[in-house]
């Protein structure tokens, strides 16, 4: 029996879409900032109609602010769309402007990519990007979401890979289960 143990280098979040991942990936993320870890990477955001807090799409935002669409209701675009996801419209050139800088710039210790999923591999370049990352042999760590249920082999790779660690994310712990997944990136990242 070998000893050789893989280090986890890969934190996944996942759970049902609207249960928080994003809102506790930006929370690793501010942590991080403020015990001096800097970051680069990405996070999604929804995108709703002021008026009636009726979603709309979504957004992609750098780390550092740049921001674009990802996706948007297909009524609410003028122009016929080339990638749809359910009543979506996904705008892979848009979201690849903002997206693939921020997964070339392997200098930082962490790398968030918020989302690792169907709408964002409509993008190729993007999920060429991903397969590379997790193949690294980098000493980057990655806080990635990714969704509870996937088809999509590279994702189920990446899931069951010796390096990755999964974290559930509930409605019962998306308020304390960042202290869990802190006190194991504090032992890779040697902070106090």
């Amino acid at each position: 029996m070998s000893h050789t143990q893989h280090a986890v280098k890969f934190f996944l979040l996942t759970g049902e879409p609207g249960v928080g991942k994003t809102t506790l990936t930006k929370k690793l993320n501010s942590i991080l900032n403020d015990r001096g870890i800097k970051t680069s990477g990405f996070y999604t955001e929804e995108v709703r109609c002021s008026l009636l807090w009726i979603k709309q799409g979504y957004d992609v935002v750098s780390l550092d602010g740049i921001r674009g669409r990802l996706a948007r209701e297909v009524s609410l675009l003028p122009e016929p769309i080339n990638f749809k996801f359910g009543k979506y419209g996904v705008l892979v050139q848009e979201f690849e402007k903002i997206a693939l800088p921020t997964l070339l710039q392997l200098k930082d210790p962490v790398m968030i990519i918020d989302e690792i999923g169907k709408m964002e591999f409509y993008s190729n370049s993007f999920k060429l990007a991903i397969r590379e990352i997790f193949r690294s042999k980098s000493d980057i760590i990655v806080l990635a979401t990714i969704p509870l249920r996937s088809s999509d082999s590279l994702i189920e790779s990446i899931r069951h890979d010796a390096r990755s660690k999964v974290w559930t994310v509930t409605r019962a712990n998306r308020n304390t289960i960042h202290e869990d997944i802190l006190k194991e990136l504090a032992s890779l990242l040697n902070l106090v």
